[in-house]
């Protein structure tokens, strides 16, 4: 509950409610589509430092001290944010508050998961992103809402004061250190598995690394602007949330059943048949925006196929890293990927923003990311594991 509590204020609140924020304060303070992107980007970069650092602060903080301190971070600079006149300003605010997101929300959640569970982490680990996934349908609305009542400043500072009321709670609610078969989440000398060397040089870790960042790039290039796209395209502002929120929504059942289906399907299937999802959820932005049946369908297939994996390429992607290197580094190699497809991933709402300046239409845009997905799901078949695999266990 207290992971899920984090997730739902740190992920909900602030990263994905971030598009409606700036889809206000774009017009009201002159920005640009690529200047507009500086906010997302910054806030992407600082979480993936906040990755970087996860396996010494759970060694010296233990899993609470680590929740809690991301926590603080996030809370202080979201509400500075609410108080920037600046684009710098606003964009050192959502770094700060990145490196605290990174800190207290998914990898160190999903590397304490994946260590604590065994038979069924996949569905332990579905579970506490869909957690994350409810929030990002709810909050953005909730956001929105916040900001025509209130405006976009006092919500910035409202959401900071709700991520500062978790940090007592992470403190005294989450443990120390979790036990895993005998051994402490945060040390992995005993545990089987290469260390970072070994893995630097395993082909399919490097392979699934780029597969990895590809997904996070097309992800966040459609994620930090479909209200803005939605928006240009005659959409009004509540009905462009509405949409992309019900899309958010749609990750959660899509995690339970992929949760379900990675603890009985090998993820070396599982895993490119959801980056081809992501491809055609994609690309049915195309259609999106018009009027007529054709429109409704586009409309349809992105919020089931796109908001359905929207949290799976993350899941199936740490699973597969497992059986790849074993659980020895486990934790410091899940912040390793993370932090290099969240650096290279935090360029994508720039990239789109320049894209549609250049363009003047953000379809150029979505249309590569969804060739780019294609090709990402047949390198996808390369993430092998080196170990003999049990056939019987999974078909």
């Amino acid at each position: 509950m207290p992971l899920s509590l984090a997730g739902f204020v740190l992920i909900g609140g602030m990263l994905t409610s971030l598009s409606v924020y700036v889809s206000v304060m774009q017009p009201l303070l002159g920005w640009s589509a690529a200047e507009a992107g500086a906010g997302p980007v910054a806030l992407l970069i600082g979480m993936s430092a906040g990755n970087l650092v996860i396996s010494p602060a759970l060694r010296r903080l233990g899993i609470n001290g680590t929740f809690a301190l991301g926590s603080l971070l996030a809370a202080l600079a979201w509400a500075a944010a609410g108080w920037s006149n600046t684009l710098a300003g606003f964009s050192l605010a959502m770094a700060i508050a990145g490196f605290g997101t990174g800190l207290g929300s998914i990898v160190p959640g999903i590397a304490v998961l994946t260590e604590a569970f065994h038979a069924r982490r996949g569905l332990a680990i579905g579970l506490f992103i869909g957690s994350c996934s409810l929030a990002s349908s709810a909050m953005p609305m909730a956001t929105n809402l916040l900001i025509e009542r209130a405006g976009w400043r006092v919500a910035f500072q409202i959401i900071g004061l709700a991520a500062l009321v978790l940090v007592p709670v992470l403190w005294r609610f989450l443990p120390g250190r979790a036990v895993s078969g005998g051994a402490r989440v945060a040390d992995h000398s005993g545990q089987d598995g290469l260390n970072r060397r070994g893995a630097f040089h395993l082909p399919a870790f490097w392979v699934l690394t780029l597969v990895m960042t590809l997904s996070m790039v097309c992800m966040n290039g459609v994620l930090f602007n479909i209200v803005t796209y939605l928006k240009d395209r005659g959409t009004a502002t509540q009905d462009a949330v509405a949409l992309y929120s019900f899309a958010n929504f749609m990750s959660l059942p899509g995690l339970l059943v992929g949760g379900y289906l990675s603890d009985r399907v090998r993820v070396q299937i599982l895993f490119p048949a959801i980056l081809l999802i992501q491809a055609a959820g994609t690309l049915a932005l195309l259609g999106m925006g018009d009027a007529g049946p054709v429109a409704m369908a586009a409309t349809a297939a992105f919020v089931v196929l796109w908001g359905g994996v929207a949290g799976l390429p993350a899941q199936a992607g740490s699973l597969m890293l497992r059986e790849i290197t074993g659980s020895r580094e486990f934790p410091a190699l899940l912040a390793i990927v993370f932090t290099i497809n969240g650096f290279i991933g935090a360029l994508a709402p720039g990239l789109t923003g320049w894209l549609r300046d250049a363009t003047g239409d953000y379809r150029s845009a979505f249309a590569l990311f969804g060739l780019v997905m294609i090709a990402s799901a047949v390198a996808a078949l390369w993430c092998r594991d080196p170990r003999p695999q049990a056939t019987t266990a999974k078909f």
